[in-house]
């Protein structure tokens, strides 16, 4: 057998380099494992990594193992091992040498092998004697017949260019207006590309940390705006930016509590953004250099660029949350259905649910999920967060929506609303309800918080046999339109105003969500003015010499 170099996939979860196998006696195919009873013609539970198991023929056998309640597979994530290689779905996963497990844990035979429920194909099973959690092992050394190059079915995860979202106004969860109306395609005229080109500019540099921007400061460059080249850039640079973090693709709490490697990683999203923003508004990185922003202080009129005007988006994330934070209370407070409207009663409700979702029992975090997601509060957010249209997204200034920027961030190939989404929204409940409660009531760090509800969520979208009405509800969450949501003012902290009646909305007004059958030769979410599939955007990455 020709020998090849070794190589080695870095897993930033365990802090280690794994080196990747394939046994030369593989012969390609996976089996599959699920932790606890229960079998499944279609698996789609939480993979936990990969274990290899020799045959009898000489043969080794390669079996995907997946968890069917969290935590169930912890004792094998306890046991170290210095191997990794693609799993079922080909992502690459770590692998467990069945002799090199210790002889403790124990595989028995399937007790249902045909599934439950409904019967369906065999996939095989495995029950595990219980270990300590603290068992550590380690793999022996590969031989060099056993070391093989790197699959072809490993891929890197694609993470879509970071968004960013406007830039006139901290105050604009429910109004984004445009004083002009200018030529704007759809982003779904944008050619196809393979991978992101590096783009290098002088004014992308961004080294060392800001200066805070004064209030007097940044009023001056909003009233500069009206009328410039920059304006739409900054919208459309804001609309990705925030954007970015609601979906998911990169952790907002983090950002918010300055975590290490937080702030570096937002360097880069913010950078990506606005060159999105700049191509998606038909511009060049050199025609906004050569036309700066004249912002008149009270001293001078300054010319300023994109090295100063970053820096108008340092209190956008806090913003948003904290307007959310508004129309979840103006949930509480009007007729929504979370609780009585009495104070008691909603003071009670509140105390209910923060307590479930800071339990220390993982049941009651995932039963906290269940209740809320039904509640009408969580479809305000949905629709605010991202659903709610907004002046200058599409051609001639026409109404769009920032899920459109992220289809397939918002609604998975199940048809579900994105977990990232949720579980940023969930996170933010939590927030408001903290803030509801009495002063100094102990609760959880955000992204402590963040972390359980993906784990919990985990389970719940791997198990719609189990959590039907939670899957009803992510299913139907795509569909959602101004006519089934209030909406609540995150001023007032009450319903809008009828338009008809001149009366604040209520219950009554509210249409039940309608889906549909959607065309899968054009694929976007349901009732899109427009798509931006990662496929069809300009894929440009900023050189990291620039920061």
């Amino acid at each position: 057998m020709a020998m090849q170099a070794p190589l080695w996939l870095y897993f930033p979860q365990q802090n280690q380099a794994l080196q990747v196998i394939q046994l030369p006696t593989d012969n390609g195919s996976e089996s599959k494992m699920v932790l606890a009873v229960l079998g499944f013609s279609n698996v789609n539970l939480p993979i936990v990594g990969i274990l290899a198991i020799p045959q009898g023929s000489g043969d080794t056998d390669f079996h995907t193992v997946y968890e069917r309640q969290l935590g169930d597979s912890d004792f094998l994530r306890a046991v170290v091992t210095g191997f990794c290689r693609p799993d079922a779905s080909g992502h690459p996963s770590r692998v467990w040498l069945l002799n090199a497990l210790d002889h403790t844990i124990q595989f028995h035979q399937a007790p249902f092998l045909h599934g439950f429920p409904p019967p369906a194909a065999s996939v095989a099973a495995i029950d595990v004697a219980p270990v300590s959690h603290a068992l550590q092992l380690f793999a022996p050394a590969i031989t060099d017949e056993e070391l093989a190059s790197l699959m072809p079915s490993i891929m890197p995860s694609l993470v879509d260019i970071e968004y960013n979202y406007s830039c006139y106004t901290d105050n604009s969860l429910m109004q984004f207006e445009m004083t002009h109306s200018e030529d704007f395609d759809p982003i779904v005229t944008f050619p196809s590309v393979v991978s992101p080109s590096i783009v290098f500019h002088q004014d992308l540099i961004w080294r060392g940390e800001d200066t805070p921007m004064e209030i007097t400061h940044r009023r001056a460059i909003n009233h500069a705006l009206n009328g410039s080249l920059w304006k739409r850039v900054l919208f459309v640079t804001k609309r990705i930016y925030v954007g970015s973090y609601l979906v998911g693709l990169q952790n907002p709490f983090e950002f918010l509590e300055k975590l290490p490697g937080a702030l570096a990683s937002d360097k880069c999203l913010l950078s990506n953004c606005f060159v999105m923003a700049v191509e998606m508004s038909h511009m060049t990185l050199q025609e906004l250099h050569e036309h700066p922003l004249m912002v008149e202080t009270q001293t001078s009129v300054q010319a300023t660029g994109w090295d100063v005007l970053r820096l108008t988006f340092s209190k956008y994330i806090d913003s948003r949350n904290t307007e959310i934070c508004k129309v979840i209370q103006g949930c509480i407070l009007s007729d929504t259905g979370f609780s009585d409207t009495n104070k008691d009663d909603q003071d009670a409700k509140a105390a209910y649910f923060f307590q479930l979702l800071s339990s220390d029992d993982r049941n009651e975090v995932r039963q906290g999920i269940l209740e809320i997601v039904q509640l009408h509060m969580f479809s305000e957010l949905v629709w605010v967060s991202v659903f709610q249209n907004s002046s200058g997204l599409t051609k001639g200034n026409c109404q769009g929506r920032m899920a459109d920027i992220f289809p397939e961030q918002i609604q998975g190939q199940d048809g579900l609303l994105g977990s990232g989404l949720v579980a940023n929204l969930l996170t933010v409940v939590y927030h408001a309800l903290h803030l509801w409660l009495p002063d100094r009531t102990p609760g959880r760090k955000l992204s402590a918080m963040h972390q359980i509800i993906m784990a919990a969520l985990g389970n719940l979208y791997a198990n719609e046999y189990q959590f039907p009405q939670f899957h009803e509800m992510m299913r139907k969450l795509p569909f959602i339109m101004i006519s089934n949501v209030l909406p609540i003012d995150p001023k007032l902290l009450e319903p809008k105003m009828s338009v008809n009646d001149n009366r604040l909305r209520n219950t009554g007004d509210i249409l039940p969500i309608v889906m549909y059958a959607t065309d899968s030769t054009h694929p976007g979410l349901p009732n899109a003015v427009f798509t931006s599939l990662h496929s069809q955007q300009a894929m440009q990455e900023v050189d990291s010499s620039c920061f």
